[in-house]
């Protein structure tokens, strides 16, 4: 088996850079205000790499202090990766419980549609957001809400996917990161599987190496509607 991409949170914002200074695929999530794919050949092969925007409600308190930074806001969707071998989804960062309201819907209906015989996520599952280095907004959940309706949020994503392969985001590890702040052992923390009770059908990786089956790389965008709900339709770019 090939391993000829690889997954992480985050590369850099210039797709089209990670394309052409890598010598193999690449997937990023984190930045929320690109999405697409980009493709860069030389006399040795042809790559590409893929930004998947993300699915952070983007009214939402979690998304409040990056729309101050130059007038950006979400691209809302995700990544698939097709070929004849099997389909890939690529979810990307959700920021439970600051998801949009109809995220889950709209990837079970990319399920539906397509048969996922993999399922990748780039990570920031979870926000954190009380807990983030960033000021908490002051209309965000309390410490325990926001806990509780993260937990549930994930407890209803893995029901829907129950194997995922997960490369860790910055939000993900903020309990990590607070521990070393205060200088406490990363080792008294258990993992976030537990932290959440999680079944361990979801691997937690700080980068992940997968071969790709040759696959066609799209981006999907969960097109909103005038009340900024998903319009229910599934394109491809």
């Amino acid at each position: 088996m090939a391993k000829d991409c690889l997954m992480v949170h985050s590369l850099s914002s210039n797709t089209l850079n990670n394309a052409t200074k890598f010598s193999h695929h690449s997937i990023q999530g984190h930045h929320h205000s690109i999405q697409g794919v980009e493709r860069f050949a030389d006399k040795g092969m042809l790559r590409w790499s893929m930004s998947t925007g993300c699915l952070l409600d983007p009214n939402s308190p979690a998304a409040r202090y990056a729309s101050r930074a130059v007038l950006k806001r979400p691209i809302l969707g995700c990544g698939l990766l097709l070929s004849q071998k099997g389909s890939t989804l690529v979810i990307s960062d959700l920021h439970l419980p600051y998801q949009h309201p109809d995220a889950f819907d709209f990837l079970s209906a990319l399920d539906e549609q397509y048969g996922f015989q993999r399922v990748l996520n780039v990570g920031d599952i979870f926000d954190h957001h009380r807990s983030s280095y960033h000021e908490s907004e002051t209309d965000a959940y309390g410490e325990d809400e926001e806990f509780r309706r993260a937990q549930s949020g994930a407890w209803e994503l893995q029901e829907r996917f129950p194997r995922m392969v997960i490369t860790r985001g910055n939000h993900d590890d903020i309990p990590v990161r607070k521990a070393k702040t205060v200088g406490l052992p990363t080792s008294m923390l258990h993992d976030t599987n537990k932290i959440y009770e999680l079944d361990d059908g979801w691997k937690w990786e700080n980068q992940h190496w997968f071969d790709t089956w040759g696959a066609y790389p799209i981006v999907v965008p969960m097109v909103l509607n005038k009340r900024g709900r998903w319009d229910k339709g599934i394109l491809a770019i």
